[in-house]
């Protein structure tokens, strides 16, 4: 397998070049900090499958909202801070769903 060597632009260069529409910024970007995003998301939640939905519409987040992000602060707590509030927002619509299908 051919491995593409690691992008030598720090975080807040990708997060202008993803701002641009470029998808090989957004790539690194997400091999970043994929790895870190699963652990810290699985370690509050349990379902494997609610935590994948979650990095998903994070990392969806991510590219749509780059050119807002300020450049203040670590990207990597700008993606948490993003993950964080979907899972929030998924337990409160799987909590509002158990209460109406309760019998």
């Amino acid at each position: 397998m051919l491995t593409r060597p690691p992008d030598p632009r720090d975080d807040s260069q990708l997060m202008a070049a993803i701002a641009e529409g470029d998808r090989e910024a957004f790539a690194e970007l997400y091999r970043r900090h994929l790895p870190w995003l699963l652990v810290r998301l699985g370690r509050r939640c349990a379902s494997p499958e609610a935590v994948d939905e979650v990095v998903q519409d994070t990392f969806v987040a991510v590219w749509r909202s780059a050119g807002r992000w300020d450049g203040r602060g670590e990207v990597a707590a700008w993606i948490w801070g993003i993950g964080i509030r979907r899972l929030v927002e998924l337990r409160q619509q799987l909590g509002r769903q158990q209460v109406e299908s309760t019998p």
